[in-house]
């Protein structure tokens, strides 16, 4: 088996889940002497405080988050001494974006946590299903429950 160049690791930066996404993505690099490189993506969300129509114009908060959760991803990096080629923080659709950097970075694996869905859940697509089929190169779906 050919191994892996370059690893894309798309990471939740507000979950306990990141962390492990990023080491294990990290340690395939190593074993494959590839690059790593991140994606975090910030699905845009207006905020109205005071939770009703009173504003006319919602709050953005995403450049905000989009900072904090680059100091974040620094900072667990930092933290694990782990060595990242990029890392993309972007704001848009979650899938789209994981495409688009997976497409700019040219990886040949993405690592991506996945958790099990039941009930209604289940009938609605996901990030790791739109990666998975949408992707043009290996995928790893790291089961996070």
């Amino acid at each position: 088996m050919e191994g892996y160049r370059h690893i894309l690791a798309a990471v939740e930066a507000q979950e306990d889940d990141g962390p492990r996404v990023l080491h294990h993505a990290w340690g395939l690099a190593q074993r494959f002497e590839a690059r790593l490189s991140l994606v975090h993506v910030v699905e845009y969300l207006p905020v109205d405080p005071a939770g009703d129509a009173l504003l006319a114009t919602p709050l953005d908060l995403t450049h905000e988050r989009r900072e904090q959760a680059q100091k974040t991803l620094d900072g667990w990096c930092t933290d694990a001494g782990i060595t990242v080629a990029d890392t993309w923080v972007t704001v848009g659709s979650i899938t789209q974006e994981i495409l688009r950097a997976r497409g700019e970075s040219g990886a040949d694996l993405i690592v991506i946590g996945h958790r099990s869905r039941r009930g209604l859940a289940a009938l609605f697509s996901s990030t790791d299903d739109g990666v998975l089929h949408h992707a043009c190169c290996d995928v790893l779906a790291m089961h996070l429950d």
